[in-house]
């Protein structure tokens, strides 16, 4: 009985035992599976969210003091940088860049430290980012808001938006002009934002950098302490270059030398000609007529702070005068400098109007003799009877109007060749100088001696002929309320505090959040 009884106790036991390992089977396949679906959503839902939009649009992936940035505006920084960085590297002749259908963050830039393309670009926006930021929490801080001119400027981009897409066949929206340029998530909305945060912080800058006001005495006093730098020397150059042996001719070192020896000479022979602005002139021209044929092409205008330092303590001496030449060697030869002005600046920027009647251009290169070609002579000669023709009505027109800044308006439209609005252009100086808050002009020299001639008063014109263009009739509107000597000390003590200022403004490190994994580069 006792062997009956553990017969059946074994069977019984392993029955048990198969049905548990049944049973673990069963919910070891069911944990599998509920794995398996968990993962699945898991994958499902990260792959919505990535593709999502709206949650490209909500969720920061970068935070910096305070202000986030979700992925679609991320995006559009990124885009831009892009743009900007390959639209300055197009200057150069051979500077490729990547290969923008594959994402930059598989592109290498530098093969000996394994940075991307992507990591380049992101580096420039993180700084960009900082920036900006910086002077957005600046401007919140102040209480500074935006005025009415910007809010129009803001309404004028996104109608601009609105206006290339209703008129662009293969753009549906808006939304769609705007993420083919700049990223597959930004819409109208964020836009806007994202120019509610860019205009904001340029604006409040700005307003930083227009708040101090400097008198007349500090204006002169910064202008004298500086003069050497801003003072501007008009000179003529004339380089002589040394024919340079190649570098496997026999005594390289030598004939070299003598080469470079032999230029210097010439060059302090052609200056013993030299007594004038004309004589120079001549010497350039006789030594490279290719190269000299144009007056101009000597000619060098320069404010202090620009001058090459082979020549420029000669130059700034204060007892250099009109007329003045020295040689001076170079590795290669030797230059020589003839001096003729230091300006001042101590003037008052000019006004005018005009209206230009252009002389027809005709190229040689539509003659089979080019310039030397009878017909091309021949039309030439004729472009400039037609614009002289036409010259001399609108004067006589505008002189029967009696020659008032009305009649020089009202024949404006129909004869003038400048599209400039009026004909007008204000702040024309004797040098071309581009300041941070304006640009001060400079004329072709026929039109510059009128306007800066002793006497010059508003009201005054005259019909004259550029070579440049054909003829202007031009009329002198009157001066602006500064010396040009002040409107650059201005700019250089603004700009000095301004910088300043953005050197004060600490900003904390960019701060990646998790959702940076959205970001596509």
């Amino acid at each position: 009985m006792s062997g009956m009884f553990d017969s059946k106790h074994d069977k019984a036991k392993r029955k048990i035992d198969r049905t548990l390992k049944e049973e673990k089977a069963k919910k070891k396949s069911r944990n599998i599976t509920i794995i398996v679906v968990v993962a699945f959503l898991l994958l499902l839902t990260a792959s919505l969210i990535a593709n999502s939009s709206w949650i490209r649009r909500v969720l920061p992936v970068i935070t910096i003091d305070g202000v986030s940035f979700s992925t679609a505006e991320y995006e559009y920084f990124f885009n831009v940088q892009y743009i900007e960085y390959m639209q300055f590297m197009s200057q150069f002749q051979g500077m490729g860049g990547p290969d923008r259908s594959r994402p930059l963050s598989t592109q290498i830039y530098d093969h000996t430290t394994g940075e991307t393309w992507a990591d380049l670009i992101s580096a420039a926006v993180y700084s960009r980012l900082q920036n900006m930021v910086g002077l957005y929490n600046a401007a919140k801080e102040a209480g500074f808001s935006l005025s009415e001119e910007y809010i129009e400027k803001i309404d004028q981009e996104m109608y601009l938006i609105e206006m290339e897409a209703l008129y662009s066949p293969d753009i549906p929206s808006a939304n769609a002009l705007l993420q083919r340029m700049y990223g597959t998530s930004l819409n109208t909305k964020v836009y806007r934002n994202l120019l509610e945060f860019m205009i904001t912080a340029e604006a409040f800058s700005e307003h930083i950098r227009m708040l101090p006001e400097y008198t007349d005495s500090q204006l002169s006093d910064y202008y004298l302490q500086n003069e050497d730098d801003l003072d501007v020397f008009s000179f003529r150059l004339l380089t002589v270059n040394a024919e340079l042996p190649d570098e496997d001719t026999p005594d390289y070192d030598i004939v070299k030398e003598q080469a470079i020896a032999d230029a210097q000479d010439t060059a302090r022979e052609l200056a013993s000609f030299i007594e004038t602005q004309q004589d120079f002139m001549d010497v350039a021209l006789a030594y490279n007529y290719s190269l000299y044929l144009n007056p101009s092409s000597t000619l060098r205008q320069t404010q202090g702070e620009g001058l090459n330092e082979l020549y420029a303590d000669w130059l700034l001496e204060s007892s250099r005068g009109y007329g003045d030449i020295s040689v001076f060697n170079t590795e290669s030869g030797a230059s020589i400098v003839f001096f003729i002005e230091r300006d001042k600046n101590d003037y008052y920027t000019v006004g005018m109007r005009q209206i230009l009647i252009m002389r027809e251009a005709v190229s040689p290169a539509n003659f089979p003799l080019g310039e030397d070609d009878p017909d091309y002579i021949e039309a030439v000669e004729l472009a400039q009877r037609d614009a002289w023709d036409r010259a001399q009505m609108v004067d006589a027109l505008f002189t029967s109007e009696g020659k008032t800044e009305a009649a020089l308006l009202a024949l404006m439209e129909e004869y003038s060749d400048d599209s400039t609005e009026g004909g007008f252009y204000d702040g024309i100086s004797r040098f071309s100088y581009q300041g941070a808050d304006f640009r001060a002009m400079k004329v072709v020299p026929e039109l510059e001696e009128w306007l800066f001639e002793y006497g010059r008063q508003p009201g005054d014109s005259r019909l004259i002929e550029t070579s440049d263009f054909g003829y202007h009739l031009m009329y002198f509107t009157g001066f602006g309320d500064k010396l040009f000597s002040h409107i650059i000390a201005d700019d250089r003590m603004r700009t000095a505090a301004h910088n300043e200022w953005l050197d004060s403004i600490t900003v904390g490190e960019p701060i990646k959040h998790r959702a940076f994994i959205l970001v596509s580069v």
